[in-house]
């Protein structure tokens, strides 16, 4: 009796252990278009921008009127002169002046204002 005992717990054992299965599931390889947001570059993006019309001459450059739009100093002058509006983008000064109608509106490309808003909205980063 307790042979067959025995044989009938490693039996039940034996049926319990190849009862569990696993159905592993390989995860598809990410899109990295889909998991790295397409980030508007302050360096790379919107510094050049300011180079090519705003620091032309006096303007914003170094001495000039603030906000100062040097490379070394745009970013902090920005946001010390009150030109960024993160929680409505469209009513930053900066945006505001550069849009069609806007004063400084002669001295950007079609596109800049746009580029300049986008980074705004993506939170005006420092990158």
């Amino acid at each position: 009796m307790k042979k067959t005992l025995l044989i009938l717990t490693i039996f039940a054992g034996f049926l319990a252990w190849q009862s569990c299965a696993y159905d592993w599931i390989d995860e598809e390889p990410a899109d990295p278009n889909d998991t790295i947001p397409d980030t508007t570059s302050f360096s790379a993006e919107i510094i050049p921008i300011f180079e090519k019309g705003c620091n032309a001459g006096v303007c914003h450059g170094a001495g000039g009127v603030k906000p100062e739009l040097t490379a070394e100093n745009a970013y902090t002058s920005l946001f010390e002169n009150n030109q960024i509006d993160i929680a409505v983008p469209e009513n930053s000064i900066l945006y505001v002046k550069m849009a069609p109608g806007g004063s400084m509106n002669k001295y950007t490309s079609p596109k800049d204002p746009e580029k300049v808003l986008e980074w705004i909205q993506q939170g005006a980063l420092d990158n």
